[in-house]
């Protein structure tokens, strides 16, 4: 009897145990298994779309979607399909050790596609499609592909797409982005990539315990992203990229009145595609040159002024009553500051301020900056923008540097002396700005004394599918004195026109020119050069910003400004 109560007790124990085992699967596990089974029974087949077009002003494309053809494989299991990988070997040049090699490492589950081969010439996507009863198990999958009218021309403006990084993967994955999804970097293609990005779509489908389909369980349609308009014309673009090839520097140009930036380059440029390639041997090249081809000198990089300044100390000096139209000074070539002698460029006897600007003197805003003082300097030079950053619609732009700031003032560890303005006075000493700092500056005496805020976008595709133009008026009057704004524009007008002028190289353009020069000099190596200016003088249309690092003088920004204004009248934009 004994023995017989230890077996009933030993199977009641198992089905005790068989009974817990059963709650703990089909109860307390069930969830979790039933979202294994989900997951091996449901495949999500995605459907890409369209990622939005980006256009000039004028309609013209200048980036947008091509097509783009993916070689897919749907294998039966992990063995290697012999006869269509000697087939695919013939038509794509490519021998089969290789195409073996890539179906092995991307192989994971029997008949789930493996995409074989990217971005297939068109004759080779047709001639695998003519082979389509032959080769039952391979199918071409049309696929959008980022291309960019203008290539290089238009890189620091558009940017460039790659492969989303673990550092914006981890920002951004709540936005619905996923690993290997392409991302904007850099210009419009990063700013406005919520705007540009497609809704990605697909296909729901149900599968057998073989992997093979049963059933379309639902379809989400992808839908296009929103096209974007810019305020870029793609002709002057052209223009001012090409004469400044070969140079390094930027070229910056607005409409003084509304802020449109109307064209923006620095050379040296990129090649928007290589990243999309994503081949580290064309990468890694950008990334290591010296010269910085990825680095947008127009809105990144912060230079000594020079001489395009003294607008900045000429119009404080009219202002604050410092000066007036027939206030003069001495120029003998050089003033004495304290034990110091500060040199003039010349020898240019007595100057009053219209002189002054024409011929770039030294000693005169060096009386002046220093009858003003540094505080005023600095006032002024933030009225006019700089030291901030402008807010124009791309990323990394710098905010450039004024000295003599309250901070500054705070931690420094050695007295402001004379000589310090004197230098600030003609754009040195520490002084930085953007070479889209010294357009908007410009534009104050092109528009009659607005501060105005740069823009890039034009208009923005709606819900309708209509490019609706987005509504801005942000200038600020700087409320100036009339009397401010025509005595420093008399200058820029003679530093034209004049033949003693600074840049009178541009005198006989057949349209009027305004503007100014400078040189400023760096710890070693040639000058920065500079050209600042707006024509046709009557009626402002465009502000121009000409910078070249390290070429040498104003002279050398000048005659690049010239042929760009000669090919703008020749192309009938003018």
């Amino acid at each position: 009897m004994a023995k017989i109560r230890v077996v009933n007790l030993l199977i009641a124990a198992g089905f005790i145990l068989l009974w817990i085992a059963l709650f703990y699967l089909q109860i307390i596990s069930f969830p979790q298994y039933h979202q294994l089974s989900q997951a091996n029974r449901i495949r999500i087949l995605p459907q890409p779309a369209s990622r939005g077009r980006i256009l000039d002003c004028n309609g013209n494309i200048l980036a947008a979607d091509d097509l783009s053809y993916n070689l897919l494989l749907i294998p039966e299991s992990r063995q290697f399909p012999q006869e269509q990988i000697s087939k695919l070997s013939k038509i794509l040049s490519v021998s089969e050790e290789e195409l073996k090699q890539e179906f092995s490492k991307k192989y994971t589950l029997p008949f789930v596609p493996l995409l074989l081969s990217e971005d297939l010439p068109l004759e080779q996507a047709v001639a695998i499609g003519q082979l389509k009863y032959d080769l039952p198990r391979i199918d071409i999958q049309v696929v959008p592909k980022r291309v960019y009218t203008l290539g290089n021309v238009t890189s620091h403006i558009l940017g460039y797409m790659g492969e989303i990084d673990v550092w914006r993967l981890e920002q951004l994955k709540e936005y619905g982005y996923k690993v290997q999804d392409l991302i904007g970097y850099s210009g419009v293609e990063e700013v406005y990539d919520y705007i540009l990005r497609p809704i990605e779509g697909g296909m729901q489908v149900e599968v057998d315990n073989r992997g093979r389909l049963s059933r379309i369980l639902g379809i989400k349609a992808a839908k296009k992203g929103r096209d974007i308009q810019l305020t870029v014309d793609a002709r002057i673009q052209k223009i001012i990229h090409d004469n400044l090839k070969d140079k390094t520097g930027s070229v910056v140009v607005i409409n003084p009145q509304d802020g449109e930036l109307i064209a923006l380059a620095s050379y040296p440029d990129f090649d928007p595609l290589v990243f999309q390639k994503g081949r580290a041997s064309l990468i890694n090249p950008l990334l290591n040159d010296p010269d910085a081809p990825l680095f947008n000198r127009a809105i990144s990089g912060q230079y000594p002024p020079g001489s395009v300044f003294k607008v900045i100390v000429a119009s404080a000096g009219i202002e604050k009553k410092k000066i007036g139209s027939s206030t003069t000074f001495i120029c003998s070539g050089e003033l004495k500051v304290g034990n110091r002698q500060f040199s003039c460029w010349g020898l240019h006897g007595e100057e009053n301020i219209r002189d002054a600007i024409v011929h770039s003197c030294n000693v005169f805003f060096y009386n002046l900056g220093l009858s003003l003082g540094p505080q005023l300097i600095n006032e002024y030079a933030l009225k006019f923008g700089l030291g901030q950053r402008t807010g124009i619609d791309l990323n990394a732009e710098a905010t450039g540097y004024v000295p003599y700031s309250l901070w500054e003032r705070i931690r420094r560890r050695r007295s402001w002396y004379p000589g310090d303005t004197a230098n600030l006075s003609i754009g040195q000493g520490g002084l930085l700005v953007t070479p889209l700092q010294i357009a908007r500056m410009m534009a104050v005496f092109a528009n009659g004394g607005k501060l105005i805020k740069p823009v890039l976008i034009k208009s923005i595709e709606n819900e309708s599918n209509n490019l609706e133009p987005l509504s801005r008026n942000q200038s600020v009057n700087l409320l100036f004195s009339k009397e401010t704004l025509e005595e420093v524009r008399k200058g820029l007008i003679g530093a034209v026109r004049d033949s003693g002028g600074t840049a009178s190289v541009l005198s006989d353009l057949g349209v009027s020119v305004a503007g100014k020069t400078g040189s400023a000099q760096v710890g070693s190596g040639r000058a920065h050069g500079w050209f600042a200016g707006f024509f046709p003088v009557e009626n402002p249309k465009f502000v121009i910003c000409v910078f070249l690092e390290h070429g040498g003088s104003g002279y050398y920004a000048c005659r690049v400004t010239r042929k760009i204004i000669e090919e703008m009248l020749k192309e009938k934009i003018l």
